[in-house]
């Protein structure tokens, strides 16, 4: 099978922290938790806003602030980092090989092959794109090791393949 196009992935916390952050953003136990959240908190001020207890008010405010900017991206951070140092990717390079119908992705761990039909979602961002195995698990690859050419192959592939 012709090779198409080929790069190279170095696993780091700081890749994978990025990997993390968007799927958190897209995984819908997360935002279910966040809605219910904000509700809590808007019922809260609503009755404190009621009572004409203002200084709670703003309390309740400041707190409803930390917790979506401070609290739960620090969790989640957090819990990232623990999977991410249980695995043994840190440092690790992993060369990448696309073909047509499918990519093999070999590390010191294995090689391993998947047809691109077998992918759940090609999520991309700014700096990545990941192809995802399932809904939490994916291969990181980075557009700045990329050629122009490969970053449009992998949009083909993702309108191609509707993921």
């Amino acid at each position: 099978m012709r090779i198409v196009y080929k790069t190279h992935t170095e696993y780091t916390a700081k890749e994978f922290g990025r990997m993390n952050a968007v799927l958190q953003k897209r995984n819908p136990k997360v935002r279910k938790v966040e809605y219910i959240l904000a509700a809590v908190f808007a019922v809260v001020l609503l009755a404190f806003l009621y009572q004409r207890w203002f200084v709670a008010a703003a309390v309740c405010a400041v707190m409803a602030a930390a917790v979506f900017l401070f609290l739960i991206p620090f969790n989640l951070r957090r819990v990232a980092e623990r999977q991410f140092d249980k695995s043994r990717l840190e440092g690790m390079q992993s060369n990448l090989t696309f073909y047509m119908d499918h990519y093999e992705e070999v590390n010191k761990l294995g090689r391993v092959a998947y047809k691109y039909v077998q992918l759940r979602d090609i999520i991309e961002t700014d700096t990545n794109f990941y192809l995802m195995k399932t809904d939490m698990q994916g291969c990181i690859v980075v557009k700045a090791n990329c050629s122009p050419n490969l970053v449009q192959f992998l949009g083909k592939i993702k309108k191609q393949y509707k993921l």
